[in-house]
């Protein structure tokens, strides 16, 4: 089976460098760059492996762009701030904390340029209630015993359940004072306590129709509770996540309005080092090869690059200067 997946991707690799011609802006010499994913298989290692396909083809003939098989959202931006990934794929919001050093990394890491934002269907922040825990908003936590549980500590849903609650005033602390509780544990057991009426609320980042999320919400128990307009806009103030997103009607059973929320799509990021015309070479692949990469996934099929280069869509981190230039060219940024 693995030698069936990597001919697979060896085959999409060289076919999409296929579609894309060498832009004038590129190295005259060859150059070799790693690009950081996670599991081989996953959605992001195919989303790489797309990316990779059209950054080599348009880059100096003999150049190679190696996919690594690690070291996902929180992993990724710190290789790429070392420079042991030249560029990789990272939450938008990861990378804002990144570049900031707050929440789940302990220094900034300040090498951290955005090169291609709003890849897929953004991750939102998700709140799943009980219907029969008498929770209507998050604040109702203060006051009503509540069995809340997340992901472990240091994972970024657990960080986003932190988040949400200081967003009104609340921690940890304001829910067991209350005669709650707050679990930490890992995501298919979280999912299995709230089917089980273990848990009466679970706060997580959620994709769009997640099959563990569909599957919870499918027994008809669970209802999905909206943050405020206040709370969006400081979570994405404070934390670089993107608002005005929600979770759809039809997206998940039970859900007939939208439930607004904010949230985080995936974009390229790349070490500041970087040469401006490897940059803008890159940038322009993935643009003008935008084809390619939506057929790639299913989740990247909405990608648009007339908005990619857009703080909202990079978590705030600044552009490398080599992909400010070509959408400053294409007049999409202001």
């Amino acid at each position: 089976m693995k030698a069936t997946i990597h001919s697979i991707i060896a085959g999409t690799v060289a076919a999409a460098a296929s579609l894309v011609t060498l832009p004038a802006a590129a190295q005259d010499e060859p150059v070799n760059l790693t690009m950081a994913s996670f599991n081989v298989g996953g959605s992001w290692y195919i989303y790489a492996t797309a990316i990779a396909g059209v950054a080599q083809g348009a880059l100096s003939e003999g150049s190679t762009v190696e996919v690594l098989p690690y070291q996902g959202g929180v992993g990724n931006p710190i290789l790429v701030n070392r420079g042991e990934a030249d560029m990789g794929l990272s939450f938008s919001a990861l990378s804002n904390w990144a570049y900031k050093g707050t929440v789940v990394f302990d220094e900034p890491h300040e090498n951290v340029r955005a090169l291609v934002g709003g890849l897929n269907n953004p991750h939102r922040l998700g709140i799943v209630v009980r219907t029969d825990a008498g929770i209507d908003s998050l604040d109702d936590v203060a006051e009503v015993p509540t069995r809340l549980v997340t992901v472990q500590r240091g994972g970024a849903g657990e960080a986003l359940a932190r988040m949400a609650l200081d967003a009104y005033g609340l921690d940890y602390s304001d829910i067991e004072a209350a005669g709650g509780r707050v679990t930490h544990v890992d995501l298919p057991v979280a999912i299995q306590q709230m089917r089980d009426g273990q848990a009466d609320m679970f706060i997580h980042n959620i994709g769009y129709r997640q099959p563990d999320v569909m599957e919870l919400a499918l027994g008809g128990d669970v209802t999905f509770i909206a943050l405020g307009e206040g709370e969006m806009n400081t979570l994405a103030e404070e934390y670089g996540l993107q608002p005005g997103l929600a979770i759809s009607p039809g997206e998940f059973e039970g859900v007939t309005e939208d439930v607004p929320s904010v949230g985080y799509p995936t974009g390229v990021i790349v070490n500041a080092e970087m040469p401006d015309d490897v940059a803008y070479a890159i940038t322009r692949a993935i643009v003008e090869n935008a084809d390619t990469i939506r057929a790639a996934h299913a989740s990247l099929a909405d990608f648009d690059p007339e908005v990619a280069g857009e703080p909202l869509r990079n978590g705030g981190v600044p552009l490398h200067p080599g992909a400010e230039r070509f959408y400053r060219e294409q007049g999409w940024l202001d």
